[in-house]
């Protein structure tokens, strides 16, 4: 095996250990945040639905982004294939479709995030008043703290 093979995967075993290393965190700032909830007497299950539009935001946008700069990484390929391949207005080709492809998903998962928005109007008053309604039952469980 070569040094540039050798150099290649070490690359990419460092980029996943990186990538798991973050999802780890995530995952452990999700746990701090919800036991600080309950330890401030707040049922962490009610903002679980406005959490995960969020959510699906939040993934459509990264989505949407990775698409984009692979298509316009993968643009320039166009410019290094012979002339048989490239005879289409503006180089287009099927060389963009892995960028195409995630960039319509993103976009997708952005456009359904904004439809659910405006297809529940006043829902959000209503959680309100539900969490506000849930904490002071909350508060009055929890036993009383001696100083």
């Amino acid at each position: 095996m070569s040094l540039n093979v050798l150099l290649l995967l070490i690359g990419w075993l460092f980029a996943v250990a990186i990538f798991f290393g973050f999802i780890i965190l995530l995952r452990y700032l999700q746990h701090r945040e919800r036991m600080e909830l309950i330890k401030q007497g707040i049922n962490p299950n009610l903002n679980r639905r406005q959490r995960r539009s969020r959510g699906i935001l939040r993934a459509g946008l990264i989505t949407m982004m990775v698409g984009l700069s692979l298509t316009i990484g993968l643009y320039p390929v166009a410019f290094l294939l012979p002339s048989a391949f490239t005879n289409t207005p503006f180089h287009l080709g099927p060389w963009l479709l892995p960028g195409l492809i995630p960039f319509g998903v993103g976009a997708a998962l952005t456009i359904s995030y904004y439809l659910e928005q405006s297809a529940l109007p006043g829902t959000d008053e209503k959680e309100q008043k539900e969490q506000k309604e849930n904490v002071i039952h909350l508060k009055e469980r929890l036993p009383k703290e001696r100083h």
